[in-house]
């Protein structure tokens, strides 16, 4: 009977995940019908966010999926770098440190504002208001006093839902484009081959496990993103990314951040949601005014320039860039270099301002 119970088991944490998949690819399919911008990001997001919100128990989806997912993004970005985007990086270095102290200051006075108008503690609210992302703010406000741990959960929730379904729109309908082509299918036409691509799977790999070793953010993008853009400026053929493999990253990671997402959080904050989703409008309206600067003293085009300020996610808006043919090189450098601000310095500046 041992093996029937074994199977049955096997068969019950399948099933939930089998689920979570097949709900979330009608809604990529939707989305691209729709010609809704990286539709096989928001598409299962939004679907599998409805559906988990409506059936929590019947959905589940495994973080190893994301980091797949993670891993084979990091590959096709870490094939844009050339040396040319290399050398633009470091001679914009000053300008890349500007433009994270604008926004920076700007997220502050967003913090103060939510702080003042909706009643919760300012300490809550510049934690929820700073652009880091939810993964690495979130851990960070739990070690500070007077904090309301849900209250920044919120307004990072809502700041995320804001840029992505706003700044794929803008950048895609809003702004001109640079180059006509689209990075992620121009693969559909090159053969596969698994011996040549093989080094690149391997540099990929062991860029993740020495990201991970070394506590980088994100590591497995990052990893495999450094050690590709290492393979492509050592003049080592780097072959792209097949576009079923490209499309099921996508639907992958997607899937995981609508799994991620919790409507129950948003029950009885309803003052603090909307102060949260106008001051998230405000900050990427802040970041385009942000992005015209640069373009006035970097080499940028608008569309690389607002991706590099916008207040996202790299691996999201690395996605973005090269869907519409954007400098994806330039942009992490940027996104990056915000991120690793916010998680070096914020915890030494804020924990002393609010004595935590």
């Amino acid at each position: 009977m041992r093996p029937i119970f074994a199977e049955a088991h096997y068969f019950n944490k399948v099933l939930p995940i089998l689920t979570t998949g097949l709900v979330a690819i009608p809604g990529g399919l939707l989305f691209a019908f729709l010609k809704i911008p990286i539709p096989w990001i928001l598409g299962p997001l939004t679907v599998t966010l409805i559906h988990h919100a409506l059936r929590a128990e019947g959905t589940h989806w495994p973080v190893g999926f994301r980091d797949a997912a993670l891993v084979v993004l990091g590959y096709s970005m870490g094939r844009t770098v050339n040396v040319e985007t290399t050398r633009q990086i470091l001679i914009n270095l000053p300008w890349m440190a500007a433009a994270t102290f604008l926004i920076g200051i700007f997220s502050l006075a967003i913090g103060y504002f939510i702080h003042r108008k909706a009643g919760i503690s300012l300490a809550s609210g510049i934690m929820g208001s700073m652009p880091g992302g939810m993964t690495q703010m979130i851990p960070l406000a739990e070690e500070m006093e007077d904090v309301d741990i849900t209250i920044v959960t919120l307004i990072q929730l809502m700041r995320v839902l804001v840029v992505l379904f706003i700044v794929p729109f803008v950048a895609t309908y809003g702004i001109e484009h640079p180059h006509a082509a689209l990075p992620l299918t121009q693969a559909s036409n090159v053969h596969f081959n698994l011996v040549a691509i093989l080094p690149a799977i391997l540099a990929a790999t062991l860029g993740a496990w020495l990201a991970i070793l070394l506590r980088f953010p994100l590591p497995y993008f990052l990893g495999p993103t450094f050690a590709i853009a290492a393979l492509v400026l050592g003049g080592i053929p780097v072959p792209p990314v097949p576009p079923l493999l490209m499309t099921t990253a996508l639907i992958f990671f997607g899937t995981h951040m609508g799994i991620n997402i919790s409507l129950e959080r948003l029950r009885g904050a309803g003052k603090v949601i909307l102060f949260a989703i106008g001051c998230s409008v405000a900050l990427v309206v802040f970041c385009y005014l942000v992005c015209l600067g640069l373009t006035l003293v970097t080499p940028a085009s608008r569309l690389t320039a607002f991706l590099s300020t916008a207040p996202g996610g790299m691996a999201e808006m690395g996605i973005v860039a090269l869907t519409l043919g954007a400098d994806v090189a330039f942009i992490l450098a940027y996104q990056l270099f915000r991120l690793f601000c916010i998680l070096f310095l914020s915890p030494l500046l804020l924990k002393r301002w609010f004595k935590g």
